[in-house]
Protein backbone atom coordinates (compact mmCIF):
# COMPACT_ATOMS: atom_id res chain seq x y z
CA UNK A 1 0.00 0.00 0.00
CA UNK A 2 2.99 2.42 -0.08
CA UNK A 3 2.61 3.61 -3.58
CA UNK A 4 -1.04 4.57 -2.21
CA UNK A 5 0.21 6.50 0.43
CA UNK A 6 2.96 8.07 -1.69
CA UNK A 7 0.37 9.16 -4.03
CA UNK A 8 -1.81 10.59 -1.58
CA UNK A 9 1.26 12.34 -0.07
CA UNK A 10 2.31 14.05 -3.50
CA UNK A 11 -1.54 15.35 -3.57
CA UNK A 12 -0.86 17.01 -0.07
CA UNK A 13 2.21 18.10 -1.48
CA UNK A 14 0.88 20.11 -4.35
CA UNK A 15 -2.12 21.69 -2.31
CA UNK A 16 0.75 23.05 0.31
CA UNK A 17 2.73 24.49 -2.96
CA UNK A 18 -0.20 26.41 -4.18
CA UNK A 19 -0.78 28.18 -0.34
CA UNK A 20 0.17 30.93 0.64
CA UNK A 21 3.52 30.64 2.45
CA UNK A 22 2.97 26.27 1.76
CA UNK A 23 0.93 26.25 4.27
CA UNK A 24 0.25 22.70 5.28
CA UNK A 25 -3.14 23.76 7.67
CA UNK A 26 -4.77 25.23 4.56
CA UNK A 27 -3.90 22.68 2.61
CA UNK A 28 -5.63 20.22 4.51
CA UNK A 29 -8.90 22.11 3.45
CA UNK A 30 -8.60 20.87 -0.04
CA UNK A 31 -7.45 17.89 0.98
CA UNK A 32 -10.47 17.27 3.49
CA UNK A 33 -12.86 19.33 0.19
CA UNK A 34 -11.46 16.52 -2.52
CA UNK A 35 -12.26 13.56 -0.29
CA UNK A 36 -15.67 14.71 0.42
CA UNK A 37 -16.45 15.35 -2.97
CA UNK A 38 -14.80 11.61 -3.68
CA UNK A 39 -17.39 10.19 -0.91
CA UNK A 40 -20.18 11.92 -2.51
CA UNK A 41 -21.83 9.18 -4.09
CA UNK A 42 -21.81 6.98 -0.50
CA UNK A 43 -23.56 9.99 0.99
CA UNK A 44 -26.31 10.08 -1.66
CA UNK A 45 -26.75 7.06 -1.36
CA UNK A 46 -27.15 6.84 2.11
CA UNK A 47 -29.48 9.62 2.16
CA UNK A 48 -31.52 7.78 -0.81
CA UNK A 49 -32.05 5.05 1.82
CA UNK A 50 -32.83 7.25 4.84
CA UNK A 51 -35.77 8.60 2.00
CA UNK A 52 -37.34 5.29 1.42
CA UNK A 53 -36.96 4.09 5.56
CA UNK A 54 -38.90 7.34 5.86
CA UNK A 55 -41.62 6.61 3.35
CA UNK A 56 -42.31 3.51 5.44
CA UNK A 57 -42.46 4.52 9.05
CA UNK A 58 -45.73 4.49 8.77
CA UNK A 59 -46.46 0.94 7.79
CA UNK A 60 -43.61 -0.39 9.77
CA UNK A 61 -46.00 1.59 12.79
CA UNK A 62 -48.84 -0.06 11.93
CA UNK A 63 -46.65 -3.52 11.94
CA UNK A 64 -45.95 -3.50 15.19
CA UNK A 65 -49.39 -2.27 16.46
CA UNK A 66 -50.62 -5.47 14.62
CA UNK A 67 -48.11 -7.26 17.38
CA UNK A 68 -48.44 -5.26 20.08
CA UNK A 69 -48.95 -6.99 23.50
CA UNK A 70 -47.08 -10.05 22.90
CA UNK A 71 -43.53 -10.18 23.63
CA UNK A 72 -42.67 -14.13 22.90
CA UNK A 73 -40.41 -14.83 21.10
CA UNK A 74 -41.22 -16.38 17.94
CA UNK A 75 -44.23 -12.90 17.94
CA UNK A 76 -41.13 -10.91 18.18
CA UNK A 77 -39.24 -12.74 15.01
CA UNK A 78 -41.98 -12.69 13.08
CA UNK A 79 -43.10 -9.02 13.12
CA UNK A 80 -39.35 -8.28 12.13
CA UNK A 81 -39.40 -10.52 9.77
CA UNK A 82 -42.83 -9.08 8.47
CA UNK A 83 -40.34 -5.77 8.17
CA UNK A 84 -37.51 -6.31 6.81
CA UNK A 85 -39.67 -8.42 3.70
CA UNK A 86 -41.56 -4.79 3.60
CA UNK A 87 -37.84 -3.22 3.27
CA UNK A 88 -36.50 -5.55 1.09
CA UNK A 89 -39.47 -5.37 -1.53
CA UNK A 90 -39.63 -1.33 -1.13
CA UNK A 91 -35.22 -1.51 -1.50
CA UNK A 92 -35.38 0.55 1.63
CA UNK A 93 -32.75 -1.76 3.67
CA UNK A 94 -31.19 -0.58 6.69
CA UNK A 95 -27.87 -2.15 6.09
CA UNK A 96 -28.16 -0.60 2.12
CA UNK A 97 -27.15 2.76 4.19
CA UNK A 98 -24.57 1.12 6.41
CA UNK A 99 -22.51 -0.17 3.47
CA UNK A 100 -21.32 2.71 2.09
CA UNK A 101 -20.13 3.92 5.67
CA UNK A 102 -18.09 0.77 6.10
CA UNK A 103 -16.41 1.09 2.96
CA UNK A 104 -15.69 4.84 3.75
CA UNK A 105 -14.07 3.39 6.97
CA UNK A 106 -10.66 2.26 5.44
CA UNK A 107 -10.14 5.27 3.34
CA UNK A 108 -10.32 7.76 6.07
CA UNK A 109 -7.58 5.66 7.94
CA UNK A 110 -5.36 6.48 5.19
CA UNK A 111 -6.07 9.70 4.97
CA UNK A 112 -5.57 10.81 8.44
CA UNK A 113 -2.06 8.35 8.34
CA UNK A 114 -0.38 10.36 5.14
CA UNK A 115 -1.52 13.64 6.94
CA UNK A 116 0.91 12.36 10.09
CA UNK A 117 2.95 10.99 8.13
CA UNK A 118 4.68 13.86 6.36
CA UNK A 119 8.13 13.45 6.41
CA UNK A 120 7.30 9.62 4.98
CA UNK A 121 4.86 10.64 1.91
CA UNK A 122 6.19 14.09 1.51
CA UNK A 123 9.24 14.73 1.94
CA UNK A 124 10.47 11.51 1.26
CA UNK A 125 12.46 10.15 4.44
CA UNK A 126 13.18 6.33 4.61
CA UNK A 127 14.49 3.93 7.51
CA UNK A 128 18.20 5.03 7.36
CA UNK A 129 17.36 8.45 7.12
CA UNK A 130 15.15 8.41 10.48
CA UNK A 131 17.66 6.07 11.87
CA UNK A 132 20.29 9.21 11.14
CA UNK A 133 17.83 12.24 12.48
CA UNK A 134 16.89 10.26 15.80
CA UNK A 135 21.34 9.57 16.06
CA UNK A 136 21.50 13.51 15.84
CA UNK A 137 18.74 14.26 17.84
CA UNK A 138 20.03 11.84 20.99
CA UNK A 139 23.65 13.64 20.20
CA UNK A 140 21.73 16.79 20.73
CA UNK A 141 21.05 16.19 24.23
CA UNK A 142 17.46 14.78 24.24
CA UNK A 143 16.63 11.95 26.10
CA UNK A 144 15.42 8.38 25.01
CA UNK A 145 12.09 9.06 26.24
CA UNK A 146 11.90 12.30 23.97
CA UNK A 147 13.04 10.42 21.24
CA UNK A 148 10.36 7.69 21.77
CA UNK A 149 7.32 9.70 22.07
CA UNK A 150 8.36 11.94 18.97
CA UNK A 151 8.77 8.99 16.70
CA UNK A 152 4.72 8.49 17.19
CA UNK A 153 4.02 11.65 15.31
CA UNK A 154 5.89 12.96 12.70
CA UNK A 155 4.11 16.39 12.69
CA UNK A 156 5.74 16.71 16.44
CA UNK A 157 9.30 15.62 14.85
CA UNK A 158 9.18 18.26 12.03
CA UNK A 159 7.94 20.66 15.44
CA UNK A 160 10.84 19.44 17.15
CA UNK A 161 13.79 19.64 15.00
CA UNK A 162 12.96 23.22 14.09
CA UNK A 163 12.64 24.45 17.31
CA UNK A 164 15.78 22.95 18.13
CA UNK A 165 17.98 23.59 15.21
CA UNK A 166 18.24 19.97 14.18
CA UNK A 167 20.15 19.44 11.02
CA UNK A 168 17.73 17.67 8.24
CA UNK A 169 18.17 19.05 4.79
CA UNK A 170 20.28 16.39 3.74
CA UNK A 171 17.82 13.48 4.65
CA UNK A 172 15.03 14.67 3.06
CA UNK A 173 14.49 15.27 -0.79
CA UNK A 174 11.55 17.77 -0.22
CA UNK A 175 11.20 21.08 1.87
CA UNK A 176 9.55 20.57 5.06
CA UNK A 177 5.96 21.41 5.41
CA UNK A 178 5.12 24.58 6.93
CA UNK A 179 2.87 23.58 9.84
CA UNK A 180 1.86 27.09 11.28
CA UNK A 181 -0.91 29.16 11.10
CA UNK A 182 -1.56 33.01 12.67
CA UNK A 183 1.70 32.47 14.35
CA UNK A 184 0.97 29.21 15.78
CA UNK A 185 3.12 25.92 15.70
CA UNK A 186 0.10 23.38 14.68
CA UNK A 187 2.75 20.68 14.91
CA UNK A 188 2.57 20.57 18.85
CA UNK A 189 0.53 19.02 20.82
CA UNK A 190 -2.44 21.08 22.92
CA UNK A 191 -1.67 21.50 26.42
CA UNK A 192 -3.29 23.64 28.94
CA UNK A 193 0.08 23.56 31.46
CA UNK A 194 2.31 24.44 28.36
CA UNK A 195 2.01 27.76 28.41
CA UNK A 196 0.33 30.63 26.14
CA UNK A 197 0.95 29.44 23.00
CA UNK A 198 -0.35 25.97 23.26
CA UNK A 199 -3.02 27.46 25.34
CA UNK A 200 -3.79 28.87 22.09
CA UNK A 201 -3.97 25.96 20.39
CA UNK A 202 -6.75 24.14 22.98
CA UNK A 203 -9.07 26.10 21.29
CA UNK A 204 -9.16 23.73 18.40
CA UNK A 205 -10.14 20.82 20.03
CA UNK A 206 -12.64 22.37 21.99
CA UNK A 207 -14.31 23.91 18.32
CA UNK A 208 -13.55 20.30 16.84
CA UNK A 209 -15.56 18.70 19.82
CA UNK A 210 -18.43 21.61 19.42
CA UNK A 211 -18.60 20.76 15.61
CA UNK A 212 -19.01 17.03 16.61
CA UNK A 213 -22.06 18.19 18.44
CA UNK A 214 -23.69 20.66 15.85
CA UNK A 215 -23.10 18.16 13.14
CA UNK A 216 -25.27 15.42 14.55
CA UNK A 217 -28.00 18.26 15.89
CA UNK A 218 -28.49 19.50 12.84
CA UNK A 219 -28.37 16.33 10.68
CA UNK A 220 -31.04 15.47 13.05
CA UNK A 221 -33.14 18.43 12.21
CA UNK A 222 -32.57 18.67 8.59
CA UNK A 223 -33.28 14.70 8.36
CA UNK A 224 -35.73 14.04 11.06
CA UNK A 225 -39.00 11.81 10.52
CA UNK A 226 -42.31 12.57 11.49
CA UNK A 227 -43.24 10.35 13.92
CA UNK A 228 -47.10 8.70 13.74
CA UNK A 229 -46.33 7.80 17.72
CA UNK A 230 -44.65 9.57 20.16
CA UNK A 231 -41.14 8.96 20.25
CA UNK A 232 -39.57 5.98 22.34
CA UNK A 233 -38.61 7.14 25.32
CA UNK A 234 -35.40 4.83 25.35
CA UNK A 235 -34.48 5.86 21.93
CA UNK A 236 -34.52 9.59 22.98
CA UNK A 237 -32.04 8.66 25.99
CA UNK A 238 -30.16 6.56 23.82
CA UNK A 239 -29.76 9.77 21.52
CA UNK A 240 -29.07 12.09 24.48
CA UNK A 241 -26.55 9.61 25.34
CA UNK A 242 -24.96 9.93 21.84
CA UNK A 243 -25.18 14.11 21.74
CA UNK A 244 -23.06 13.93 25.09
CA UNK A 245 -20.41 11.08 24.16
CA UNK A 246 -20.00 11.60 20.78
CA UNK A 247 -18.42 15.40 21.20
CA UNK A 248 -16.65 14.21 24.62
CA UNK A 249 -14.65 11.74 22.52
CA UNK A 250 -13.44 14.00 19.94
CA UNK A 251 -12.40 16.39 22.62
CA UNK A 252 -10.77 13.33 24.06
CA UNK A 253 -8.61 12.31 20.89
CA UNK A 254 -8.16 16.06 19.47
CA UNK A 255 -6.49 16.66 22.67
CA UNK A 256 -4.07 13.27 22.13
CA UNK A 257 -2.59 14.59 18.89
CA UNK A 258 -1.05 17.09 17.26
CA UNK A 259 -3.11 20.64 16.75
CA UNK A 260 -3.38 19.93 13.07
CA UNK A 261 -5.27 16.26 13.68
CA UNK A 262 -7.99 18.43 15.45
CA UNK A 263 -7.98 21.19 12.58
CA UNK A 264 -8.40 18.50 9.38
CA UNK A 265 -11.69 17.25 12.20
CA UNK A 266 -12.71 20.74 11.92
CA UNK A 267 -12.61 21.10 8.09
CA UNK A 268 -14.34 17.85 8.08
CA UNK A 269 -17.28 18.95 9.86
CA UNK A 270 -17.74 22.09 8.44
CA UNK A 271 -17.50 20.47 5.17
CA UNK A 272 -19.90 17.33 6.54
CA UNK A 273 -22.50 20.25 7.70
CA UNK A 274 -22.64 21.91 4.22
CA UNK A 275 -22.98 18.87 2.49
CA UNK A 276 -26.04 17.50 4.61
CA UNK A 277 -27.44 20.89 4.26
CA UNK A 278 -27.09 20.17 -0.08
CA UNK A 279 -28.68 16.64 0.64
CA UNK A 280 -31.76 17.49 3.00
CA UNK A 281 -32.39 19.91 0.30
CA UNK A 282 -32.14 18.57 -2.48
CA UNK A 283 -33.71 14.88 -1.73
CA UNK A 284 -35.73 15.70 1.41
CA UNK A 285 -37.13 13.46 3.74
CA UNK A 286 -41.39 12.77 2.97
CA UNK A 287 -43.42 15.41 5.09
CA UNK A 288 -46.86 14.34 5.87
CA UNK A 289 -49.51 17.34 6.35
CA UNK A 290 -51.74 17.06 9.90
CA UNK A 291 -54.42 15.87 8.54
CA UNK A 292 -52.53 12.70 7.07
CA UNK A 293 -50.46 12.09 10.08
CA UNK A 294 -54.23 11.84 11.72
CA UNK A 295 -55.88 9.32 9.43
CA UNK A 296 -52.01 7.07 9.82
CA UNK A 297 -52.98 7.50 13.98
CA UNK A 298 -56.17 6.74 13.38
CA UNK A 299 -55.36 3.50 11.50
CA UNK A 300 -53.09 2.33 14.01
CA UNK A 301 -55.09 2.67 16.81
CA UNK A 302 -57.95 0.73 15.03
CA UNK A 303 -55.05 -2.04 14.45
CA UNK A 304 -54.11 -1.82 18.25
CA UNK A 305 -57.47 -1.46 19.44
CA UNK A 306 -58.22 -4.93 17.45
CA UNK A 307 -55.15 -6.40 18.55
CA UNK A 308 -55.79 -5.71 22.45
CA UNK A 309 -59.47 -6.91 21.84
CA UNK A 310 -58.01 -10.34 20.35
CA UNK A 311 -55.60 -10.98 23.52
CA UNK A 312 -58.00 -10.21 25.93
CA UNK A 313 -61.43 -12.10 24.39
CA UNK A 314 -59.92 -14.70 22.52
CA UNK A 315 -59.87 -18.22 23.58
CA UNK A 316 -56.50 -19.19 25.48
CA UNK A 317 -54.09 -21.20 23.59
CA UNK A 318 -51.57 -24.27 25.29
CA UNK A 319 -49.23 -22.23 23.18
CA UNK A 320 -48.28 -18.60 23.84
CA UNK A 321 -46.90 -18.10 20.41
CA UNK A 322 -50.23 -19.08 18.57
CA UNK A 323 -50.03 -16.06 15.75
CA UNK A 324 -52.07 -17.47 13.31
CA UNK A 325 -53.23 -20.63 11.18
CA UNK A 326 -49.98 -20.02 9.08
CA UNK A 327 -48.00 -20.53 11.68
CA UNK A 328 -48.20 -23.85 11.98
CA UNK A 329 -48.02 -26.66 9.75
CA UNK A 330 -51.13 -28.45 11.96
CA UNK A 331 -53.07 -26.22 14.15
CA UNK A 332 -52.27 -26.69 18.37
CA UNK A 333 -55.52 -27.54 20.37
CA UNK A 334 -57.48 -25.13 21.86
CA UNK A 335 -59.53 -25.33 25.29
CA UNK A 336 -63.30 -23.98 24.26
CA UNK A 337 -62.73 -24.59 20.29
CA UNK A 338 -63.55 -27.30 17.83
CA UNK A 339 -60.62 -28.61 15.62
CA UNK A 340 -62.19 -26.94 12.32
CA UNK A 341 -63.49 -23.32 13.94
CA UNK A 342 -59.93 -21.88 15.74
CA UNK A 343 -60.04 -18.56 16.77
CA UNK A 344 -57.03 -16.08 15.68
CA UNK A 345 -55.37 -14.27 17.45
CA UNK A 346 -56.09 -10.60 15.40
CA UNK A 347 -58.89 -9.69 14.03
CA UNK A 348 -58.38 -7.90 10.71
CA UNK A 349 -56.00 -6.79 8.13
CA UNK A 350 -53.96 -3.95 8.45
CA UNK A 351 -55.43 -0.45 7.27
CA UNK A 352 -53.47 0.45 4.32
CA UNK A 353 -51.57 3.79 4.36
CA UNK A 354 -50.58 5.30 0.74
CA UNK A 355 -46.99 7.02 0.53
Amino acid sequence: MDWLFEALGHLLYWFSSIMPNNSYALALVLYALVFKILFLPFSIKQQSTQVKMAKLTPKIELIKAKYKGRTDQVTRQKMQQEIMELQQNEGASPLSGCLPMLLQLPIILWLYKVIRNPLSYICGMGASEFDTLFYRISNAGFTQAQIDGLAQDQLRIISFIKENNIAYSDLVTRELPNLDMFGLDLGMTPSLTAGWPLILVCLIPVFAAGLQWLTMFLTRKWNSVQQVTPDDSQANASMKMMDIMMPVMTLFITFSFTALMGLYWIWQSLFAILQTYILSRAMPLPKYTEEELKEMRKAQKKAEKEQKKALKGGVKYKSLHYIDEDDYDELPTVKGSTPDKPKTGFGGDIPEIKD
